[in-house]
């Protein structure tokens, strides 16, 4: 059962926000203050108020229980002095009774999207009745989750529900496809006028360039946000196909077994056209004919484990994995659209993961040379920066930001948890034995106070103050501590 989950009202609220600003500065609900520069304060009587990130002065001297920092669209969660919960304007307008709900927002082109979620007992039927066949108590109630989802800017409800708390999937995680289109809950929506509407359903997933999987049952189609007919369509997923060599045909029935089920299959064949279009981008076909290869490049592809398609290129990846004890890792070969074997060349921008984070290409081994590397996870949009896993002194875990580029640690290799920040400014989180610390790695010096309990990216930290736990808000970039000494 999902619990209320967080130790202090303050956990309880939980933004997720993304900086993305619209061009379109027209809204109607554009905020009068910049939301930047609003800065939820914690006094010495334990309240929160909202004052100005530079001089500190408040803004308009409301005071709440508990409060959030403002989304880039002019938005925050708080608990006013009656204990509801609300959603409030840069002018502390109540714009949102939550009430006993929990609460989320995001920001994704511009407009706020919230879901609340509320927990109750349902009374059920006869029929839907747990009878205890030891002769206990009959369980005539359900746990059920209330949940509604919707846009704050213009009031539009996406989605009203009443679901047994096992079956609650919905998840506030809208995707921005380009400024106009919107992917959330299977759904392609259009933009307009700050309302979206529904442009495609059954969608699964979305790729680059404005293109989106659509599926039913086991067959899958391909389409882009601005035509009305599919790519690619009659689409259906396969782990074996066949490609001739000569006058052979070489079957790879060895491609793709996972642990785990992909939502879509890792490789997708035209049943017309016998075409396969290999993940993650499903970008290009794969060769039908390998024209240029020695046969031991052949067999090499004929016992391929992973097929991938680097995208914005004219190549793919293929890979068989070494269970060699000391070596444990994937060899490579490189093929082109045209069926010829390419030896190496540089793909350090392409970066495929796998179903839990981990670095797949480049290999561990490729990343850094070093032989007690357990996992890689890439930092998306780093220049080259890494969340290594090592295998400690005593065999326990150690971990450490390796900067490619440079072939040196950026963090050294020895902390049980490494949280970013903010990636482009160097700023993280790192935990040894219970406590964080605020690191800034450009500047290679700690900010702050010296132990906090967590630190999250916008600020948030919980410390133990006086032997009482207290939790505000902080500048990640410079330590610097919101609340009334």
């Amino acid at each position: 059962m999902k619990l209320a989950v967080l130790s202090t009202l303050l956990i309880l609220i939980s933004i997720i926000t993304y900086a993305q600003v619209r061009k379109d500065k027209s809204s109607f609900n554009m905020p009068q203050v910049e939301p930047t520069q609003l800065i939820a304060f914690l006094t010495k009587q334990n309240d929160f108020i909202y004052v100005d990130r530079d001089s500190l002065k408040p803004i308009n001297g409301i005071k709440y229980k508990s409060a959030s920092m403002y989304t880039s669209t002019g938005y925050a969660m708080v608990i006013n002095n009656k204990g509801a919960f609300v959603v409030i304007d840069t002018n502390g307008k109540e714009v949102l009774e939550v009430g006993e709900s929990e609460i989320e927002i995001e920001v994704v082109n511009g407009l706020t999207l919230y879901k609340k979620s509320r927990e109750y007992q349902r009374k059920m039927p006869i029929w839907n009745w747990e009878w205890n066949i030891l002769g206990g108590a009959i369980k005539k109630e359900q746990t059920y989750h209330s949940i509604e989802i919707g846009v704050i800017e213009t009031k539009q409800v996406l989605l009203q529900k009443q679901v047994p708390y096992l079956e609650d999937s919905y998840t506030l995680n809208p995707v921005a496809v380009d400024d106009e289109h919107i992917y959330w809950n299977k759904t392609l929506y259009v933009v307009k006028n700050q309302y979206l509407k529904k442009k495609d359903v059954d969608v699964i997933t979305t790729l680059d360039n404005k293109r989106f999987i659509k599926g039913f049952k086991d067959s899958f189609s391909i389409y882009d946000v601005q035509q009305k007919e599919a790519i690619h369509q009659d689409l259906e997923g396969v782990n074996t196909f066949s490609i001739k060599y000569g006058n052979e045909d070489l079957i790879l029935d060895q491609l793709m077994q996972e642990r785990f089920e992909p939502i879509v299959p890792k490789l997708l064949k035209d049943v017309t056209t016998g075409s396969v279009y290999p993940y993650p981008q499903y970008d290009k076909a794969f060769p039908k004919e390998i024209k240029t290869a020695t046969p031991e490049q052949a067999a090499f592809i004929k016992n391929a484990s992973l097929i991938y398609s680097i995208a914005n290129s004219p190549y793919f990846l293929i890979g068989v994995f070494n269970y060699d004890h000391d070596i444990w890792a994937y060899d490579w070969l490189y093929l082109d659209i045209h069926g010829q074997v390419v030896e190496q060349f540089d793909l350090d921008s392409f970066k495929v993961s796998d179903q839990i984070g981990r670095l797949v290409w480049p290999s561990k081994e490729m990343v850094i040379p070093y032989q007690k590397v357990t996992s890689v996870k890439y930092y998306t949009g780093s220049d080259e920066l890494y969340l290594v896993n090592i295998e400690g002194k005593e065999g326990d875990s150690e971990y450490g930001v390796w900067d490619r580029k440079a072939q040196l640690w950026s963090i050294e290799p020895e902390y049980t948890s490494i949280l970013a920040l903010d990636i482009s400014k160097g700023i993280y989180a790192l935990q040894k034995e219970e406590n964080y610390t605020l690191y800034d790695s450009k500047k290679q010096e700690k900010l702050g106070v010296k132990a906090y309990q967590y630190i999250r990216s916008d600020g948030l930290v919980q410390v133990k103050l006086e032997d009482k736990t207290v939790s505000y808000y902080i500048d990640i970039y410079t330590g610097r501590a919101y609340l009334e000494q």
